[in-house]
C-alpha cells in the first residue's frame, strides 16, 4: 500500500470511529434480523480496517492499478479533513464509510438468516 493511501486510510479508520462513537455511543450497531431477533456487531479498528482494505481491493481490480491507486488516493484525500477539534469525515467521508458498513450488515443479516434456517 502506497505511504500517501496508508495514512489518509488511518486517517478515514480514526476519523470514522470517533464519529460512529459520537454519534451512537458505543461501538456497536444493533441489527434487527430477517425472521425476528436482534443481533450486534462491533465496529472496531479491525473491523473498518478490513472494510477499507476491501473496498481498496474492488477499486483496483475495477479501474486497474494505476487508475484504481489514483480513484483511492482521490477519494481518500477528500474524505477526512482537519478543524480545530481534530480530524473529521466530510460529506464523501461519511458516504464512504457508511456504504461499507452499510454493505457489512447486509452481510450480517444474510449470515444470520442463513444460521436461522439451519437451526
Amino acid at each position: 500500500m502506497d505511504n500517501l493511501i496508508s495514512t489518509y486510510h488511518r486517517r478515514i479508520l480514526k476519523a470514522a470511529l470517533i464519529r460512529h462513537q459520537r454519534k451512537t455511543g458505543s461501538t456497536c450497531i444493533v441489527i434487527s434480523l430477517p425472521k425476528g431477533g436482534i443481533a450486534t456487531l462491533e465496529i472496531t479498528e479491525i473491523v473498518l480496517d478490513g472494510l477499507l482494505v476491501r473496498f481498496e481491493k474492488i477499486a483496483r481490480k475495477e479501474h486497474g492499478s494505476v487508475e484504481g491507486y489514483k480513484a483511492i488516493r482521490d477519494l481518500y484525500r477528500n474524505a477526512v479533513d482537519v478543524n480545530g477539534h481534530g480530524e473529521y469525515l466530510t460529506e464523501s467521508g461519511k458516504l464512504l464509510v457508511d456504504e461499507l458498513v452499510a454493505e457489512l450488515v447486509e452481510h450480517a443479516k444474510k449470515t444470520a438468516a442463513i444460521t436461522q434456517e439451519h437451526s
